[in-house]
């Protein structure tokens, strides 16, 4: 039994490859090129990059469904993929069905291929291929550092060469809503007022008057991006916003080819608590805009989310890990843009030198303030 079910899993595998119609090697996307091409004889295929007409899900219909119908509704949307998990620091991968080896992206721990799996899990509908390709992060990368002043000089030599860089599509969760939302606050009017103590220093000081506001404020919210994974850290994840989501294409493996997928670990019901949130941000910055004066307070509101929607879609990332002193760090490159951001450590001289500075230019203003 044990045998037959590795047949099936490498049968799955093999007809996962994109193989080339010319020798029949494995063919993967070529950033630049925008096109497949095989690694062994450069034939190449061409791929359609033409934005996709987008169809949402409608997230009432799906959470409202009972298990056995999300069950039947998700097989039918479901892909067959090898997924490894890396024993170090637990993020769990979708590999490329032609690699036979390779690392995590996330901390550089070789990923032990034997331990892989083929699992079955809801197929992303959207994705945005790689336009920038592996030999364009090292110059990215140095024109990044080069703009990083406290970062040390003495590494500032230290070339990272491109196989240090990999290629992974980082998925998320978008999701749309139209907001209504009806509040109660306060609308705060200033006024100096100004008065003589009894040795007549005359004092000035802000009074606030405020008055009873309500009213009602309406937003829409269009792809509004909820990280589906936890594999990177929140605080760069969200660093990247140059998302030009107006280029989605429809997905296919052709895009994926040659490159790692994250495995969505955050459920569409989660993610949408994450939006919501956002959302709300939003819609208080409109409130307290309706309710204008000078000062604001909201005391209550009330939220309607209509058409609420979502999709789960993939997007393009170059990783890559550096260690200093025995430390790591981890930037990331925007897979479209070019847009970098990341760890670095401090030269603690240079922000030393900085805080002196500051302490002495502060010193002489008040020198010569009295």
């Amino acid at each position: 039994m044990e045998q037959n079910y590795q047949n099936e899993n490498q049968e799955t595998l093999s007809a996962l490859q994109i193989k080339c119609p010319g020798c029949g090697g494995p063919m993967m996307y070529a950033p630049r090129a925008q096109n497949l091409q095989c690694v062994y004889c450069g034939v190449t295929k061409p791929l359609s990059v033409t934005p996709a007409e987008i169809q949402e899900n409608d997230f009432v219909l799906w959470a409202q469904k009972n298990e056995e119908e999300k069950a039947q509704a998700e097989q039918e949307q479901t892909m067959v993929a090898q997924q490894v998990k890396c024993a170090q620091c637990g993020a769990t991968i979708q590999l490329d069905a032609a690699k036979q080896s390779t690392n995590c992206p996330y901390c550089g721990t070789p990923l032990m291929l034997e331990n892989a799996q083929v699992k079955r899990f809801w197929q992303p509908e959207y994705l945005l291929p790689f336009a920038i390709d592996k030999k364009d992060c090292n110059g990215l990368f140095s024109k990044w550092l080069n703009g990083k002043w406290f970062f040390p000089s003495k590494y500032k030599k230290e070339t990272l060469m491109g196989e240090k860089f990999q290629g992974i599509y980082y998925p998320y969760w978008t999701y749309d809503a139209h907001t209504v939302t009806s509040y109660i606050g306060e609308r705060g009017t200033d006024r100096k007022v100004r008065s003589k103590d009894s040795n007549g220093n005359i004092t000035t000081k802000t009074v606030t008057k405020w008055q009873r506001a309500c009213g009602t404020v309406i937003h829409d919210f269009d792809d509004i991006l909820v990280a589906a994974s936890k594999d990177l850290p929140e605080d760069l994840v969200k660093e990247h916003k140059s998302w030009p989501l107006k280029d989605l294409v429809q997905y296919s493996p052709e895009f994926t080819a040659g490159f790692t997928t994250d495995v969505y670990t955050i459920n569409f019901t989660e993610g949408v608590e994450i939006a919501k949130a956002e959302m709300e941000d939003a819609i208080e910055s409109d409130i307290c805009k309706d309710i204008g004066g000078d000062r604001q307070r909201i005391n209550s509101k009330d939220v309607t989310y209509k058409d609420l929607m979502f999709k789960l879609i993939l997007l393009p990332l170059w990783i890559g890990i550096f260690k200093i002193d025995c430390k790591t760090y981890q930037f990331m490159i925007n897979g479209r843009t070019g847009e970098v951001h990341g760890d670095y450590p401090l030269d603690k001289l240079k922000v030393t030198l900085v805080v002196l500075a500051v302490l002495v230019l502060v010193a002489l203003l008040i020198y010569f303030m009295w």
